[in-house]
């Protein structure tokens, strides 16, 4: 099974307001792309929350924003872009059992299923 991510950039370094985030957001194909403070995601049972510390954009993004990628279509808009983040761990899942709180995480741009030795490494 895969690990499930899923990331927010908190609001600001003095904000105690935890419940929203500040975000890339796009709300149709090829239309603008919006910073916006949207509510902070909770992760799934098998998954983590990040804090992002750092994020690229990258061509498979364009793709996703143009709507050439058809996992985008399966999710829906509005869509908040980025795959490729490192950060550190904010809340874990009820069934995640190998990271926690505090982590610092790198997230590549393929998720593996985490079972397979190439997958654990």
């Amino acid at each position: 099974h895969c690990m499930h991510t899923q990331h927010y950039m908190p609001k600001n370094k003095n904000n105690n307001n935890k419940t929203m985030m500040r975000a890339a957001v796009y709300e149709k194909f090829g239309g603008p792309i919006q910073i916006r403070n949207i509510p902070i995601p909770t992760p799934p049972p098998n998954g983590v929350l990040i804090q992002v510390k750092a994020t690229g954009v990258c061509r498979s993004d364009w793709h996703g924003w143009k709507g050439h990628d058809s996992d985008i279509h399966t999710h829906g808009l509005p869509f908040v872009p980025g795959h490729e983040v490192s950060g550190i761990v904010v809340q874990v899942g009820e069934g995640t059992k190998r990271i926690k709180v505090g982590d610092y995480v790198v997230i590549p741009f393929i998720l593996s299923c985490g079972t397979c030795k190439i997958g654990r490494a």
